[in-house]
């Protein structure tokens, strides 16, 4: 816009040197400096009109160009998303993010509009440069507000589908979580053992062995067994059982176990029943300890 400043500027000047060679006289000579003057004021003024206006289509530009790499942004996540290669929460957290900044951008957009368009309706209608600059800005302007226009539409389907995704993802989780409670309820409840102690009077007497046999030799547990009379153990974490002040020769294990499976060991007085292969040792889920 400077070339066009110039240019009046070098008129002016040409138009006083003519005016001055040809020996002119001065009354004319002053109002051609005025007039040239009042050209020159003129172009100053409509260069930096259009400076101005130069400038603010740029800022818009930019914000423009900063809205597509956000709607990219948007397109490559939710692509990642429906891959599966982005949970619903971290993705929907981007998504959320560049919306917001889109609208934030959109809303500056819309107020330079409105900002530039008021500034064109004030333009110069006397110079011929500057009424076909305006013209092509406010054509410019147009096109670009509706650029923004069809770009909410786009944002807003887009948005209503990753809403879908994040949905999709959210009930996903949630039965991840419900399937996972119930997996370790159920390791829980499969890890869960039974074991009593006691003399053979006490425990049949707790209905835990039943006595068979003429003379009550032959021993096992009992049908019809009762939690509440055993002590409940995790046998992930649960390897020793303490028995108590008995001689490991004196005690029976109801049912059998294998012999490789637990060992019977004497430490200053106490006996202590040590599980060595657990998964061996509690094949069967109750084990009555009988002391003599």
């Amino acid at each position: 816009m400077k070339s066009l400043g110039y240019i009046f500027q070098i008129v002016a000047v040409a138009s006083i040197c003519l005016l001055s060679s040809c020996g002119g006289n001065t009354a004319e000579t002053d109002k051609l400096r005025l007039e040239n003057e009042e050209l020159s004021a003129q172009a100053r003024k409509d260069s930096l009109y259009i400076q101005s206006v130069t400038n603010e289509m740029n800022e818009l530009y930019v914000n423009l160009d900063s809205m597509r790499a956000r709607e990219e942004r948007i397109r490559q996540v939710s692509a990642r998303m429906r891959s599966g290669a982005v949970g619903g929460a971290e993705g929907g957290l981007s998504i959320d993010q560049s919306f917001a900044e889109m609208e934030k951008l959109n809303a500056e957009n819309q107020r330079k509009i409105s900002s530039l368009q008021a500034q064109l309706k004030k333009a110069t209608k006397e110079n011929a440069l500057v009424k076909k600059m305006v013209e092509e800005l406010q054509k410019t302007i147009g096109d670009k507000d509706k650029y923004i226009g069809d770009l909410q539409v786009q944002i807003s389907n887009l948005q209503q589908e990753v809403e879908g995704w994040k949905t999709k993802y959210a009930t996903t989780e949630t039965e991840k979580t419900q399937v996972t409670e119930e997996l370790t309820q159920t390791k829980d409840v499969m890890s869960t053992v039974f074991y009593a102690i006691g003399t053979k009077k006490e425990l049949s007497n707790r209905g835990i062995i039943d006595k068979r046999g003429l003379f009550g030799n032959i021993k096992e547990l009992n049908e019809n067994l009762n939690d509440d009379n055993f002590t409940k153990i995790d046998m992930r974490t649960v390897t020793e059982i303490p028995i108590g002040q008995y001689k490991a020769k004196k005690v029976e294990i109801i049912p059998e176990r294998p012999a490789s499976s637990f060992v019977l060991e004497e430490n200053g007085g106490n006996l202590t029943l040590k599980v060595t292969n657990p998964q061996s040792f509690w094949k069967n889920k109750y084990v009555a300890i009988i002391v003599n």
